[in-house]
């Protein structure tokens, strides 16, 4: 199975580079090249793990496995390397020959210095090597000498590639305080040597970093903050305000994750399913202290499991807005253990539940979500957690809110019954972070709760938003204080009134 991945792997990145050749015609035989190559890699690992369904090659697999093993982990280091490069092309619409150029300069410098030979010549090897582990297999007579001086080349490889993923951890690691500037890596590494991710054009980017102090020197770290680049023109409803707003907190003290655990939230109860609240991290001893010296400040402290003192901070460095959550468990015997981790390397996943309400876990699982996509770090990719599982969703529309396009929805626990707004970002790299969320269980069925005011606009008498968001949103209100939800088109409006007329009736 493992060898099948590996195999759909460089297909994968043979497809990718195939986008290449029409913009670069001056380097289409050398992508051409490496395309053949990838395809016959992959072509030699599906025969490979043919290879092991016949009981007469076993033994010859057996003693062929460190081989096999060494030259995959070596080609997925690389798989992924190429796959980062190519990720800076999300978004691009048809041949940019500049932007291709650049990306295609970029990855062959990257593999020229951290293994002093072209990604050709790479490829190459590994596809000899290949194929003679399996003239070996078949009992063929392999070039034994020839595959021992490759051998022994994937070796070193393979110990820079994970001395490179070992670098890339230390970035985001609280080993040290220096463990977040490239400036402690050494001249050589491919770390230092490889540029972080462009930002790319966004109507809503992340909040744009202060002058660098000391305790947060920039880095060309794996998780470190891209370049800035302008807005996209033409966005539907945009505003140079947008990262103004994001990072106009001067103090982590008006932060709005401080107000928002502090608001008065309508409870509603969900079953328990008597679970503990516990951590399956490591360890890391003088987490708080490593925390402070790098510069971050404690945001929040939450309680879980009543008095068994298991406790959530968020931490967050107010130069570059990155995030961290700290863990702490108490141990009876050696003291409290504390666990750290950088919120963009984690995903949040909803499983039963330790905590009797919904709101407090709706507003957590909001809050997390947030301050991670704030995050100047390198943006989680592939994102799988913008919502609950427990959830449905009834409505999504979308709606212009302080004169930003954001995304609304209505959720509906199926456990509970609880209905809720949320407002989420739309486009770009922050997509479907929220903004903010409201529950409604107790008022969609309140006669003159709402109204259409206009054909695009409703009116909601009363909602009880958490804000996810920094100080200068403001939402839309009436000169009474009523809400406004001002939709982008009629049908929206439409479809938004109909589903909470239809959950007044059907409740």
């Amino acid at each position: 199975m493992a060898l099948r991945a590996s195999a759909d792997e460089a297909e994968n990145v043979a497809a990718g580079f195939r986008l290449f050749r029409d913009p670069l015609p001056e380097y289409a035989t050398e992508i051409t090249s490496l395309i053949a190559d990838l395809y016959a890699i992959s072509s030699s690992l599906n025969r490979l793990d043919d290879l092991h369904k016949n009981r007469a090659y076993r033994q010859n697999l057996a003693v062929a496995h460190a081989d096999v093993e060494l030259v995959r982990t070596s080609l997925n280091y690389t798989f992924e390397d190429i796959i980062d490069f190519m990720g800076e092309l999300d978004g691009v619409r048809g041949p940019s020959r500049d932007l291709y150029r650049r990306t295609w300069m970029d990855l062959c410098a990257f593999f020229r210095t951290q293994s002093h030979e072209t990604l050709s010549s790479r490829l190459a090897k590994y596809k000899t090597f290949l194929n003679e582990l399996e003239d070996y297999v078949r009992n063929k007579s392999p070039d034994l000498q020839l595959m021992a001086t490759l051998r022994v080349g994937f070796k070193e490889l393979q110990f820079h590639q994970e001395q490179q993923l070992a670098a890339q951890l230390a970035a985001v690691s609280l080993s040290s305080p220096s463990s977040a500037s490239s400036n402690s890596a050494d001249p050589g590494s491919p770390v230092s040597d490889r540029r972080p991710p462009k930002r790319r054009s966004y109507e809503r980017t992340r909040p744009q970093t202060s002058p660098q102090s000391p305790l947060s020197p920039a880095s060309g770290g794996f998780f470190d903050i891209p370049p800035t680049v302008p807005d996209a023109p033409g966005s539907p409803v945009t505003s140079s305000a947008t990262s103004q707003t994001l990072s106009s907190t001067n103090t982590v003290a008006e932060h709005w994750a401080k107000r928002v655990f502090l608001d008065e939230h309508t409870t509603t109860l969900i079953p328990n399913d008597g679970e503990c609240s516990t951590c399956l991290g490591e360890h890391l001893p003088g987490a708080k202290r490593m925390l402070h010296e790098q510069g971050f400040e404690k945001l929040v402290e939450l309680s879980f499991n009543g008095d068994s003192d298991f406790r959530v901070h968020f931490y967050i460095r107010e130069d570059d807005h990155r995030a961290r959550i700290l863990c702490k468990s108490p141990r009876t015997s050696r003291g409290s253990e504390y666990y750290c981790l950088p919120l963009n390397m984690l995903e949040i996943v909803c499983v039963g539940s330790c905590q009797a309400d919904q709101t407090e876990l709706v507003v957590f699982f909001c809050t997390f979500l947030a301050l991670r996509s704030q995050d100047s770090g390198r943006p989680v990719e592939r994102i799988r957690d913008y919502e609950l599982e427990r959830e449905q969703e009834l409505f999504g529309g979308k709606i212009v809110d302080d004169n930003f396009l954001h995304a609304l929805r209505i959720y509906r626990d199926t456990v509970s019954g609880a209905v809720r707004l949320q407002a989420s970002v739309h486009k770009g790299e922050m997509k479907r972070s929220p903004i903010w969320t409201a529950f409604i269980t107790h008022h969609i069925g309140t006669r003159g709760w709402m109204r259409r005011a206009e054909p695009k606009t409703v009116v909601l008498r009363t909602l009880q938003r958490s804000i996810f968001t920094f100080p200068d949103y403001n939402p839309p209100l009436t000169a009474q204080g009523e809400h406004i939800l001002k939709f982008t088109n009629r049908s929206d409006a439409t479809a938004f009134v109909q589903t909470i007329s239809e959950l007044a009736a059907f409740p």
